[in-house]
């Protein structure tokens, strides 16, 4: 299982995936905005994960671990991506015993990696949130 390595192994974030996706855009805002977002809807997704498992269903965790995998390969998030990986297998595997040792992994990692983007990535950007036009600097 992935679990043994990803904690020691993989970075928080790959920087290298955020610089490429600025490169491919030509500009760092989208780039950033998109990090925002990620940090954002994180809770959203880790709930979804935690009441799929905790309420049995399958399909539901399997939608709510992709969602996961995706968004965390995307924004360079490389040991949560590897995480939600595990779960994946588990999911697949109908593994409740392993899915429930792996939730309180990927919340925390994904409260480290979030905290990680907003300290790093995202400490000069400025975010504009849809209830505050004007922008939040963060």
């Amino acid at each position: 299982m992935f679990l043994d390595t990803a904690l020691q192994v993989l970075p928080l974030v790959d920087l290298a995936v955020l610089s490429e996706l600025e490169s491919q855009l030509n500009d760092p805002l989208p780039a950033k905005a998109f990090a925002g977002d990620y940090v954002a809807g994180f809770p959203e997704r880790q709930l979804r994960l935690r009441d799929s498992v905790g309420g049995r269903d399958l399909p539901a965790a399997l939608d709510a671990a992709l969602s996961l995998r995706n968004a965390s390969t995307m924004v360079g998030a490389a040991r949560l991506a590897g995480l939600a990986t595990d779960v994946l297998a588990a999911v697949g595997a109908a593994d409740l015993e392993t899915l429930r040792r792996l939730l309180p992994l990927v919340e925390r990692c994904g409260l480290e990696t979030v905290e990680d983007l907003r300290s790093g990535y995202l400490a000069d950007a400025v975010i504009r949130l849809p209830q505050d036009r004007g922008g939040v600097s963060r």
